[in-house]
Parts: structure tokens; C-alpha cells; sequence
């Protein structure tokens, strides 16, 4: 696809089908156009296919936000997004973002808070890895982002503000329904947005995936070199390259790199419709840009009985996803969990209690073949309220979206153990116990409380744990205006602070390809950060000197 046309508001996006990412990235990747590495100046002589102020690559939360600033700004802009769709993460996601401090939709709810306060809970609930100076400034701009959304992009708030994991007061917004965007969820954001670029006159192009940067001699960055049309094509940015390009969840091999539990058994939200493999993190890395918190990859999530996290169905910017998938688990005290060899591993409970790390760990370190069963009688799924006739039958292709593998249903336990993979004889000996630990009201292995009944009626039901690489932790460094800092600045023997590091000059970064905005762990909402972060990188992008 060429240069687009920005998308009316009706525009259906065709089919499902995504771009090829190349030979995704597991390490670093090539630096400029071909060139050789020392050669930056022949590099960036070269003829151009398109100029402009300022390029974006990505069209989440954080390049939307980079591309409406930079654009009111006065800058001409250009956006890149290498999907089929528009939005990225950002437009499946739930929507719930924390905004505390005290803004105008707290103190409507009649709620008190302080920004120390929100400064306090992140920095604790991220075991204190945050980057301070990161996050301090994202607590001194929520509030302006807050009525920006608002009062200038026409978001309607919920009264009702949530209290998430991690803070002491509620400081969670989430959009209402609103005839100015579909649902009441991530979208509603995302569209605002969208249709606040499209009228700014920023120019947004599909299937352009940026590969690579482009710089001069002293090495600012001036364009990326971007996949088109089956063709390599050279953009120039005559101020800034702005990256919003995601995280690398997706890309097995860096995860690999990082953590060697973390393998094809995990899926990754997003999926199949999202693909974030880091390709441009790595061109990043490759031209000297610094990194921080990579072994903390990502947090996670899990869904019973579906491969997937969501599904979006249409595929269309006018059409809410859902994250309405799979069987729900909501209580654990008549549910057993056993892995591939049918015996339990964990206190059930532990799979309750967001944020679940100690289940997390427990699944992680199984010996291969991991899996991991939720078992239940017909009392079980009565008190979870599953329909036990959707498990008999199940379909991808429908709600609750089942896959034939990860469900079961059987009248007795060898039928079931031979549906599910697991050894017969473990898995009764294995629910004997279970029922002895529930009938004395002592869990003797795991010390699992609230067992108040045995697993005794038929039929049986199992369904399988399909577990998700969900949002990154760790990714580039970048500085209070989100300039990418070298990575040269912190590995000499001496500190340098945040704002003092040198930079790549004329590149940008914000949203989930930046680490160290929450540290090691997040509580619901870190797409507040993205935000705040994107419209910083615009504003100060725009403010670039051209080169010639």
C-alpha cells in the first residue's frame, strides 16, 4: 500500500493478515542503509523517497499523542504503522489508566489525593526499580493530560473511579460511552486520538515497517530506512525519528535471550491481530542507544480453556475488542489445578490474587512439558457458573472462543485423564488426596484454604491454562523529554544522571519500547504513562533544530 489517505471514520479494515517482520531481530540489527557502519555521511547523501519534519513509527497511544503535538506544533508529520491495522496495542486494550495526584475527575468523585502519594504507590509497587526522574515527571504532567483528554479531545470519564493493585486510593479512569468514539474502553481513547491526527493533516501510512536509521556522520539520526510495497524505501525526518513502536513480547527469541523459561509456550496479548517484536528496539540498541531493565521482560496474564487474549471481531476501528474469552475462574476453593503428569504444584488461591507472582513462578518452573489443567466436578461448575454444554462443544470461532484441545468433559476420571494427556492413575490418586485435604478442611501439600468440597460428582470438566506475555517492563533508555540516551553513558565506572547522559541527537522514544517508568511490576493503567510520554516526545521533537 502506498501513501494512504488518512481513514474516514467508517473505514473497515479488510482481513487479518499481518506483515512479515523479515528476519525478526534476535540480537542487533543492520545500523543505516546498507552502508557500512563508519560510512553515515554516504549513507544519508543518498536520494530520499519521502521527507518531512518529523517521523513516527507506531500508532498506539504513545506515536498518536507524539504525532498530535508535534503537528499543533507546526511540524509536518509523518506516521508509520507496519500492521494491516491502525492502533496497535493501545485499541485492544482494556482502557482502565492511572491518572492519581488528584485531578478533576478524582476530586469530582469526591476522592482526596496528593501527587506524592501516586509518586509513593508506583515506585513501591514496582519493588522501587522505577527511574525516579521518570517518574516524577510523568506524576508532574498527569493532571494536564488528564484535562487534555477531556477537554480537548472530548473524552467522557466515568464517575466511578476504580482503586486498582498498588494504590492506597482510587486513581484508575476509564472512558464512558460517548457518541464521539465506539465502546468504553482503550479504543475510546485511541479514537479520539486518531481522529485529532487525521484533522491535524498527519500523513499515516500502513504496511510501513521501519527497519533501520538513518544518520549523519555525527550521528543524528535524519530518517529510517522502511519496508514498503515489497521495496526498501528512505524517509527523512529534517527534526526528529519519534519511536512508538511497542514492545518485543511477541518475539520469542528476544524473550529467550532474557529469560529461557519464557519459550513458545507463552502466547503474547495482541496476538493475532498485534504483532510487537522489537525490531526497531534492536536497530536502536544497534546504533548505540542504551537499555535498561531487559531480564524483567514482561508481566503476565493468563486465560482457561481459548489461545486467546482477546478477540476482535470485526477487525474494525468502529468495533470494541473483547476480552470476554475463555471460562472464568473467579473462585478457587472447588478447583484443582494439576500439571502434565496430573498432579497439583500449587495452592490453588495463588492463581487468584493479582498480581498471581507466585503462580507465575510455579508455572514457569516446570519441567518440561509445562501445562497446566483447572479441574472441576459438576457441582465445580455449577458454583462458577460454566456451561458445561459450550465445553462439550466448543469453537474458536464463537464465544466464549474454546479450543477443542484445552477443554474436557467426562463422566469418569480415566476418561478424562486420556482427554487431557495426563496419566490416569496420577490424576486419580492425585484427586483422592485433593478430596481427603477438603474433607478434614486441611490442605496437607499446599496449604490451600477455603476447600469446602470434594470432587466427587460427574461429569468431570478440565480446561487448559493458556498463558500470555502481557506488558513489556523493560526496553530503551530514554530521558525526562524522551530523547534516547547512549548506552555509553552508563557503563563507565562514574554515575551520570538521567538528564545529564548524552544522547542520540534527533531521536525520540515513549511508550512500552521505553524501560523504567514503573521498574520490575505495574498495577493496572501504565498506559497513562504512554500518554503523558508520547506528547512529551512531540513537543519537544517539533522544537528541533532541521538539519539541511
Amino acid at each position: 500500500m502506498g501513501a494512504t489517505e488518512n481513514l474516514s471514520r467508517r473505514h473497515f479494515i479488510q482481513g487479518l493478515g499481518l506483515v512479515s517482520a523479515g528476519a525478526v531481530a534476535t540480537g542487533l540489527m543492520g545500523c543505516s542503509s546498507g552502508a557500512p557502519a563508519g560510512d553515515k555521511a554516504a549513507a544519508s547523501d543518498a536520494a530520499w523517497d519521502k521527507e518531512t519534519d518529523i517521523l513516527v513509527v507506531g500508532s498506539g497511544y504513545a506515536g498518536l499523542c507524539a504525532a498530535i503535538e508535534a503537528a499543533q506544533a507546526g511540524a509536518e508529520v509523518v506516521l508509520l504503522e507496519k500492521n494491516t491495522v491502525y492502533g496497535g496495542n493501545s485499541i485492544l486494550c482494556a482502557g482502565n489508566a492511572q491518572f492519581g495526584g488528584g485531578n478533576v475527575v478524582q476530586k469530582a468523585a469526591g476522592i482526596e489525593d496528593t501527587p506524592q502519594r501516586f509518586y509513593d504507590d508506583i515506585f513501591a509497587y514496582g519493588k522501587h526499580r522505577a527511574v525516579p526522574e521518570l517518574l516524577q515527571t510523568f506524576i508532574d504532567h498527569a493532571n494536564e493530560c488528564v484535562d487534555w483528554l477531556q477537554d480537548d479531545l472530548g473524552v467522557v470519564f466515568k464517575e466511578k473511579v476504580t482503586q486498582n493493585e498498588g494504590h492506597d486510593v482510587p486513581c484508575s479512569l476509564t472512558p464512558d460511552k460517548s457518541d464521539a468514539y465506539p465502546g468504553s474502553g482503550g479504543i475510546s481513547y485511541w479514537y479520539v486520538m486518531y481522529e485529532r491526527a487525521s484533522d491535524l493533516g498527519v500523513e499515516m501510512l500502513l504496511e510501513h515497517q521501519a527497519t533501520s536509521f538513518i544518520q549523519q556522520e555525527d550521528g543524528t539520526v535524519i530518517g529510517l530506512e522502511v519496508e514498503a510495497e515489497g521495496a526498501t524505501k528512505r524517509f527523512k525526518a529534517r527534526q526528529a525519528v519519534i519511536m512508538g513502536s511497542g514492545g518485543w513480547k511477541s518475539n520469542e527469541a528476544m524473550r529467550l535471550n532474557y529469560d529461557p523459561r519464557l519459550d513458545a509456550d507463552l502466547s503474547a496479548g495482541g496476538l493475532p491481530y498485534v504483532q510487537t517484536t522489537g525490531e526497531l528496539t534492536n536497530a536502536a540498541v544497534n546504533i548505540g542507544a542504551g537499555t535498561r531493565d531487559m531480564s524483567y521482560v514482561c508481566e503476565f496474564r493468563f486465560k482457561w480453556g481459548t489461545r486467546f487474549y482477546q478477540v476482535w471481531d470485526p477487525v474494525d476501528i468502529e468495533n470494541p475488542p473483547s476480552t470476554g474469552v475463555g471460562m472464568s475462574i473467579n473462585d478457587f476453593s472447588n478447583v484443582m489445578l494439576v500439571k502434565a503428569d496430573g498432579t497439583r504444584f500449587v495452592d490453588e488461591n495463588a492463581a487468584l490474587v493479582y498480581p498471581q507472582e507466585p503462580f507465575y513462578e510455579s508455572y514457569l518452573n516446570q519441567a518440561a512439558p509445562r501445562a497446566v489443567w483447572a479441574l472441576v466436578d459438576a457441582a465445580g461448575a455449577e458454583a462458577l457458573k460454566w456451561d458445561v454444554e459450550k465445553l462439550k462443544s466448543p469453537a474458536e470461532d464463537k464465544a466464549p472462543y474454546l479450543n477443542p484441545d484445552y477443554v474436557a468433559v467426562a463422566d469418569d476420571l480415566d476418561a478424562l485423564a486420556k482427554r487431557i494427556g495426563v496419566p490416569a492413575d496420577a490424576l486419580k490418586a492425585q484427586v483422592e488426596r485433593y478430596n481427603g485435604f477438603a474433607s478434614a478442611g486441611t490442605d496437607d501439600e499446599f496449604g490451600k484454604e477455603g476447600m469446602t468440597a470434594p470432587l466427587a460428582t460427574a461429569p468431570f470438566c478440565a480446561v487448559k491454562m493458556q498463558f500470555f506475555a502481557h506488558d513489556q517492563m523493560g526496553g530503551l533508555v530514554a530521558n525526562t523529554k524522551a530523547q534516547v540516551c547512549k548506552r555509553s553513558e552508563h557503563a563507565g565506572p562514574d554515575p551520570v544522571k538521567l538528564d545529564d547522559q548524552e544522547i542520540i541527537p534527533h531521536l525520540y522514544a515513549a511508550g512500552e519500547c521505553v524501560g523504567g517508568y514503573v521498574g520490575c511490576d505495574r498495577g493496572h493503567g501504565k498506559i497513562s504513562m504512554y500518554m503523558v510520554y508520547g506528547r512529551i516526545a512531540g513537543q519537544n521533537a517539533a522544537a528541533e533544530t532541521p538539519v539541511a
